[in-house]
């Protein structure tokens, strides 16, 4: 089911270092319990928090199966980069998903509290961290390519001023 070692191969300690950094600002940022980063096959790459009382390797699979249904609609639509973001909303947790079809990574929010900020706000947040997280894990680009994007994630200063990070 794993995919070996891909992911930790092209993973140096300072880059996990950077993925962990990502997903304890994203789990700061949302107000979440535990926060997952996995390849398209379930398979966990990075980990920050627990999430008590949930059998992580029963719902692995189907977040996978978000990110299969992902990539066919990229495939479909024509353009296969598409990023899909999944919310579902518990009695007692909530969990969101992001899934990018073109870096087969899903990362994955668990709180077990109703989210202190707007939907929209942790829809950005979470789609910010995954681009990154895509571009971290993603071969390095060209000089030429890079001049045409557009966002980058936001900074843990920047998180702050949105009020996505609380103050310590």
């Amino acid at each position: 089911m794993s995919e070996g070692p891909l992911f930790t191969s092209r993973l140096s300690s300072g880059w996990m270092e950077t993925v962990q950094q990502s997903l304890a600002t994203l789990q700061r940022g949302i107000g979440g319990e535990c926060v997952l980063l996995a390849g398209r096959h379930g398979e966990v790459i990075a980990q920050t928090g627990i999430a008590e009382d949930l059998l992580m390797e029963d719902l692995l699979p189907l977040f996978a199966e978000e990110a299969s249904l992902t990539a066919r609609l990229g495939y479909s639509i024509g353009d296969g980069t598409g990023i899909s973001l999944h919310h579902y909303e518990g009695s007692q947790r909530q969990i969101y998903v992001g899934v990018s079809s073109q870096s087969h990574l899903l990362l994955i929010v668990i709180s077990r509290q109703p989210p202190p900020r707007r939907l929209g706000v942790i829809w950005l947040f979470l789609r910010r961290t995954l681009q990154e997280l895509s571009r971290l894990l993603s071969p390095p680009e060209e000089p030429a390519a890079r001049q045409g994007r557009m966002a980058s994630p936001l900074t843990s200063e920047q998180a702050r001023a949105l009020g996505l990070w609380p103050e310590e």
